[in-house]
């Protein structure tokens, strides 16, 4: 039976696990064993240590630890699984002599020494093991000129130590440098941290200013509904109990009546001499009383039918209390009429999605395609202007198009950063509008307006998104109701119109 991996390193020792790692493993295979077993070079890595110091700390591993030995005997039989067959296919009386044999040949002692060590116990190949392991010579240099290290002289040595030291400084300047620069680094992006804090302090009022206007708005338009339903039909919870009672009237009166109609009429009292003369009047008056009662019953079925009316037109100015501001804004636009569109043109975000695709946007081709065969109601195009450009080509050029044009002047901070942003102003316009549209057309891809989406069509109109689908954020995609992508067939080539047809201020 072969031997463990345990017996194999200690058959071998020390001089037969190094001779037979020198001659079976080159420096690179070395490496991969040194890693894998743990070895650490502080300072150094594996790979730039010499060959002879590889083979002797492996083998001193594997000799001290139990896992590392393991790992040596298993590399070691796979690199010698040839040799192995050989060593299996030979006669036992063989195999001495190949082993000696083997001794006088560059190379080969190492692994028919492990194959030897590995296979099972001969008693012959154990003593020629011994005899080769007490004879054995330490390992010649290798061929590629890795030497065994020596001790160096004190002078060379502190010569060594102090050109290390030189390097390690010039580290710890570098090092210290790279420190300083990202202190600078860091302070500039706390100042630039600070400073948008600020406007999105400022941002955040804004916005919370603006939804309480929009709620102080909706809650005006809630309270005026029922205040137009009281002046045409005034007092409407007043009215409730009226006609209660008016219908509580009818059902009494109507029961007296049935009950006097099936009362018997009262024994006479008088001689029957004396009631001939009451007989005429009496029929007379039996006689309007009938006609009185068909007059009060016809007149107690006109005022229930009134009450009835009455009690559908309380429910009618109730359900157009309750209606929402979407069904009040649908019933304003008679059937068949064509919707109403606003459209609303982020100019730098389309500008600078259009010059990525080397081209600028044709503003003719973006109207057809927001506006379709629909009635526009505005379009208003939001444009960052700098002093050093001039666009008034431009401007005049949107405005020939009857694009209403929004003008803002680039500001340029103390740190040399720019803002010219017309977001939170879109923002206000079109929820100015909203009230006055069924369709709200936003011209741009920015992220920015995903809330402003949702607002809206909370608030009863469709929101429609138009830009090119590279530079439009997703979550704009999915809050919009309808997007529509446009391509190179709504740009015009920058060689086919003017530079100042398209701004170039940066955002």
């Amino acid at each position: 039976m072969a031997r463990t991996e345990r017996e194999v390193v200690e058959r071998l020792g020390m001089p037969g696990l190094t001779r037979v790692l020198t001659d079976i493993l080159d420096h690179a295979r070395l490496v991969r064993l040194a890693n894998a077993v743990g070895l650490s070079y502080p300072g150094m890595r594996a790979q730039s240590q010499k060959k002879p110091r590889l083979v002797s700390d492996l083998a001193d591993r594997a000799a001290r630890e139990e896992a590392a030995g393991r790992a040596v005997v298993r590399t070691l039989r796979k690199e010698t699984e040839s040799a192995a067959r050989e060593w299996m296919g030979l006669a036992s009386e063989a195999r001495p002599a190949l082993l000696r044999d083997a001794s006088s040949r560059n190379g080969r002692l190492g692994v028919y020494l492990f194959v030897a060590a590995s296979a099972t116990a001969d008693p012959a190949v154990d003593e020629a093991i011994v005899a080769i392991l007490d004879s054995v010579a330490p390992p010649e240099p290798p061929a590629d000129g890795d030497t065994p290290p020596r001790a160096e002289p004190p002078e060379k040595e502190a010569q060594r130590l102090r050109k290390r030291c030189s390097e390690l400084q010039k580290k710890v300047r570098y090092l210290e440098g790279q420190i300083a620069r990202t202190k600078d680094v860091e302070k500039t992006y706390k100042r630039d941290l600070i400073q948008r804090k600020g406007e999105l302090a400022e941002a955040r009022m804004l916005a919370e200013r603006l939804k309480r206007e929009v709620d102080e708005l909706r809650g005006a338009k809630v309270e005026a509904a029922p205040v137009r339903a009281a002046a045409a039909l005034p007092g409407l919870e007043e009215l409730d109990r009226t006609i209660k009672r008016l219908v509580t009237d009818q059902k009494r009166i109507a029961h007296r009546i049935e009950k006097l109609a099936e009362a018997p009429a009262p024994a006479p009292a008088l001689p029957a001499e004396a009631l001939d003369a009451l007989t005429g009047p009496l029929a007379e008056l039996q006689k309007d009383v009938s006609a009185l009662r068909r007059e009060r019953k016809k007149d107690l079925q006109d005022q229930a039918k009134r009450l009835d009316d009455l009690a559908s037109g309380v429910e009618a100015a109730r359900t157009a209390v309750e209606a929402s501001p979407k069904a009040s804004r649908s019933a304003a636009r008679k059937k068949g009429e064509p919707e109403r569109v606003g459209v609303f043109i982020d100019v730098q975000n389309m500008y600078y999605s259009a010059r990525q695709l080397k081209g600028k946007l044709d503003f003719d081709a973006l109207l057809q395609a927001s506006v379709l065969d629909r009635r526009l109601i505005q379009a208003t195009a939001y444009v960052v202007e700098s002093k050093e450009i001039d666009q008034s080509g431009f401007i005049a050029m949107l405005q020939q198009r009857a694009i209403e044009v929004r003008r803002k002047t680039l500001k340029v901070r103390s740190d040399g950063s720019m803002k010219g942003d017309w977001d939170m102003e879109m923002a206000l316009d079109i929820l100015d509008m909203a009230p006055k549209l069924d369709v709200v057309v936003l011209v741009s891809g920015d992220g920015d307006f995903t809330s402003l989406v949702k607002r809206v069509k909370s608030m009863g109109p469709k929101v429609e998104v138009v830009a090119f689908p590279r530079n439009t954020a997703k979550s704009l995609l999915e809050a919009a109701d309808r997007f529509h992508a446009l391509d190179r067939r709504a740009m015009i080539r920058a060689a086919e119109t003017l530079a100042a047809d398209s701004p170039e201020t940066p955002a």
